[in-house]
């Protein structure tokens, strides 16, 4: 059986649509949908709450009780990277402690959280929530993942970026048993050297964060990287719905489904079905953006002339070792599943586009907070100019 997580649009049509699919597969099943409410106190999750679907906690307990009734659970994602240390503090202890009473009441029975503090005191609540850990939590290895099973985390969500590392997630289903997830759709750069700070950046993103002027900046960064070279796209974190069989056969039995900023505008369930059957034909990014692009660069990726991609990372799990200069595999794909001359197309109106556009580059120049520093060696005064 595959069990699949996937994020809420908080409709009970949807809930429906999914019912529908459970019903009509066997062997794939929605077990859970997952998401937040987004007013009140501590909103602060993997994601910017304001590109989340609105919600508060009333229409959220109606959602659960449709859902639940349905054989749907609910998994509520407090997992945000960092809590500016609040949770360290007795107010901020308290009004944690206060937020998972109001969890319980509605009928929450599991968590989605990242840091360990807060498992802690999740746990020593009294609360019977089952946690689950974050991909942010970063687990890329099988004493990692013991790690999280001593903490009493039932389930628990790979990095995205051993998403083709198989000897790796093979460890960690091993230590770990069957309560191993990872994200089919990720859009990520593998080994993004921005990933740490963007998911510190998407906690503090939150309606009470008022004076933050620049919100787009590890965004903009993120699309000037996959736009960097012709061969990013296929360098992505994402999993095609024909090859979640290799991940099975290595032992994961969990799939998510990411996109919350995208459900509204999207179609989860459309990509939810083509992963039920494991087959899709058309543009790749399609399908992992749940229908709704990522930005207005996006090239088309035949996802059939992918076929055989997966074969190599399968059968001989150390051939890649990310030196991309002396290997042209993934390009070599590239090439089969996109166009050349208008993918550099794109690739050139987004990285002008980003330059030209990005908030943070603007406020740089606008502080001008440096003038000129002209030093004389011949004997003279150092002239210096301050602005203070």
């Amino acid at each position: 059986m595959r069990y699949f997580s996937i994020p809420s649009d908080f409709k009970v049509e949807t809930i429906d649509r999914i019912n529908e699919l459970n019903n009509t597969f066997p062997k794939s099943q929605v077990i859970e949908t997952y998401g937040q409410v987004t007013q009140g106190a501590l909103v602060n999750s993997g994601r910017v709450t304001g590109v989340l679907p609105e919600l508060d906690f009333n229409q959220l307990e109606k959602y659960i009780q449709y859902s639940v009734d349905r054989g749907i659970d609910f998994n509520y994602t407090l997992n945000p990277a960092c809590l500016g240390n609040y949770e360290f503090s007795s107010v901020g202890a308290r009004e944690i402690n206060s937020l998972l009473a109001k969890l319980n009441d509605i009928g929450i029975k599991s968590l989605t959280l990242t840091t360990p503090s807060l498992m802690e005191l999740v746990k020593a609540s009294g609360y019977k929530f089952k946690i689950k850990a974050s991909a942010i939590c970063e687990i890329t290895s099988p004493s990692k993942a013991l790690f999280y099973k001593k903490m009493g985390v039932e389930r628990i969500v790979i990095d995205p970026d051993i998403t083709r590392e198989f000897n790796r997630i093979k460890g960690i289903c091993e230590v770990f048993d069957q309560g191993v997830e990872m994200i089919v759709n990720n859009v990520c750069y593998k080994s993004c050297a921005y990933k740490m700070f963007h998911y510190n950046h998407e906690s503090h993103c939150t309606p009470d964060n008022t004076s933050q002027k620049v919100k787009d900046y590890y965004f903009n960064r993120c699309s000037m990287q996959k736009a960097g070279e012709f061969k990013n796209p296929v360098r992505l974190n994402w999993v095609r719905p024909e090859d979640i069989k290799y991940y099975y056969e290595t032992g994961v039995r969990y799939f998510k489904l990411q996109g919350r900023q995208n459900v509204l505008k999207g179609d989860i369930v459309a990509t939810l079905k083509h992963y039920f059957e494991e087959n899709f034909e058309g543009n790749l990014f399609e399908l992992i953006t749940l229908f709704a692009p990522y930005n207005a660069f996006q090239p088309y990726m035949d996802n059939k002339k992918l076929n055989g991609f997966l074969d190599k990372f399968f059968k001989y799990p150390e051939f890649c070792r990310e030196v991309c200069s002396s290997c042209n595999y993934c390009e070599s794909y590239a090439k089969k599943c996109m166009d050349v001359e208008k993918t550099a197309e794109l690739h050139g109106k987004a990285l002008e586009f980003y330059n030209q556009y990005d908030e943070y580059t603007k406020l740089i120049k606008s502080l001008n907070a440096y003038k000129p520093v002209k030093k004389l060696f011949d004997g003279k005064d150092l002239e210096c100019s301050f602005d203070f």
